[in-house]
């Protein structure tokens, strides 16, 4: 960030927490005084996690320490978000994603997808979508996937003479950077946001959404929209025709990476069987057992460590944890519970409940989606989102008669709907500085994008979730 910008952000940040703080010597418009003061340092927050005027785990810090001086929060009580089960969940999937990383199970993984294109340029983008949805299930940070994907998005186009600026490397490169964070949401262990957003819907709506329960939910919209995605992108970028010559040398290449990774090793079968057994534990979890999913992700990252097992050493584990992400979410969490004990969160959802209280009861939740949907335009972290917002949208539903948990799980899609500028979002960002792609091409394919997601989300939202059991009222 160039810094005029980073200085313009900061003072602006600094602006809003200042501005609150001769707001709140008296109560103001409803707001208790310490209600007032969480109000300015959301903004502060969001202001700073949004332009990324420093570091996000720096901002994070400044929230531990503002919490307590701005008596929001006691230090203790701030703290204590940073040992909660789902920053221990983090961890033991980080550790899983780097043993992933390390055996190269991801590779097999994708090469063996690359396989079903059969090097058509048309099916190319396709198979590097679904890449972005499957990988969910292996790789817990959505901008990981992306870095994983990219270099073979680089090497498929070369192979088949394409160059990123041709219509199929637009299309594939925007796939990947728009899916492969939408997909976080479709599975519980799939993004830090969606771990959050459960644990939230858990405490304030006393919902339990289940690893099977979240997957029934969520996944069938996140595969839905992005399937829809795909033949409007053709349509958007009619991809190349390709000689017989050069989709065999495409089929040739992913043969010969095959071959160089060779058969599994022991190392790699007992990583795919440890894997099999946690996703199986997860799955069943609430049918079969009642094994906490932490506890079970935790389990499956010790085997790594074991002695007849030892995949991992501690020493490789400490690099594979996005220890900034952990931070991101406890201070956002820490936030959440300053919003919610002073009241400044709900009055938010009021006011938010005021706006769309003209609408029918049943479209007000639809149109409390889109909103939400527009109002992710100012952040470029699905977690600082989720921390942020969802505390609104649960005092916003009970001003709409609304069911908490319903507009919370929407709230969650929102979070992970990222498609109409580069800077929305680091996986979005990631593909866009490895291509041809313009700002008006991403905001066009974009549109698309978001059109595709609000639409397929709503109608599940309002025919399916009701079936599961999650009702809108």
């Amino acid at each position: 960030m160039a810094k005029s910008r980073q200085l313009r952000a900061l003072v602006f940040a600094a602006a809003i927490l200042g501005a609150s703080l001769p707001m709140s010597l008296r109560p103001w418009a409803g707001l208790t005084p310490a209600g007032v003061r969480a109000l300015g340092l959301l903004g502060f927050t969001i202001t700073l996690w949004a332009s990324e005027a420093i570091d996000a785990a720096a901002t994070s810090f400044l929230v531990f320490i503002l919490l307590p001086l701005l008596g929001i929060q006691p230090l203790t009580q701030a703290f204590a978000s940073l040992g909660t089960e789902t920053v221990w969940q983090l961890i033991g999937i980080y550790i899983i994603a780097g043993a992933i990383t390390k055996f190269r199970l991801d590779r097999r993984l994708a090469f063996s997808l690359l396989f079903l294109s059969q090097g058509r340029p048309a099916l190319l983008s396709l198979v590097f979508l679904l890449c972005g949805v499957l990988f969910t299930f292996l790789v817990p940070a959505p901008v990981g996937k992306v870095a994983l994907l990219l270099p073979l998005v680089t090497q498929s186009l070369d192979v088949l003479g394409l160059s990123p600026g041709s219509n199929t490397g637009r299309a594939t490169h925007f796939a990947l950077g728009s899916v492969s964070l939408f997909a976080g949401v479709g599975i519980l262990t799939g993004c830090p946001a969606s771990l959050y957003a459960a644990q939230l819907i858990a405490a304030e709506t006393g919902v339990t959404l289940s690893y099977g329960y979240w997957f029934a939910l969520f996944f069938p919209p996140v595969l839905l929209a992005s399937l829809g995605l795909w033949p409007l992108l053709l349509v958007l970028y009619p991809p190349e025709k390709r000689k017989d010559e050069e989709r065999k040398a495409f089929l040739a290449f992913l043969r010969g990476e095959v071959k160089a990774l060779g058969p599994l090793t022991e190392e790699e079968k007992k990583l795919a069987l440890i894997l099999a057994l946690m996703i199986f534990l997860w799955a069943s979890g609430g049918y079969l057992h009642n094994l906490p999913v932490t506890l079970v992700c935790l389990l499956a990252a010790t085997l790594l460590f074991l002695p007849g097992i030892q995949l991992f050493t501690w020493q490789e584990a400490v690099p594979a944890i996005s220890w900034s992400i952990i931070l991101v979410f406890s201070a956002g969490l820490a936030l959440t519970n300053g919003l919610t004990a002073t009241g400044a969160a709900t009055w938010l959802g009021g006011q938010l409940g005021r706006l769309l209280g003209a609408f029918p009861l049943g479209w007000a939740g639809g149109a409390a989606f889109i909103l939400l949907v527009i109002i992710r335009l100012f952040f470029t972290t699905p977690t600082a989102y989720v921390a942020a917002l969802l505390p609104v949208a649960f005092a916003a539903a009970d001003s709409l008669s609304l069911n908490p948990a319903w507009l919370g799980a929407l709230t969650a899609v929102a979070a992970h709907t990222a498609f109409l500028y580069p800077m929305e979002s680091m996986t979005l960002m990631t593909t866009y500085s490895a291509s041809s792609l313009t700002p008006r091409d991403v905001f066009v394919a974009g549109a698309l994008a978001t059109l595709v997601t609000v639409t397929v989300t709503i109608a599940l939202a309002y025919l399916y979730w009701p079936l599961l059991g999650l009702k809108l009222f």
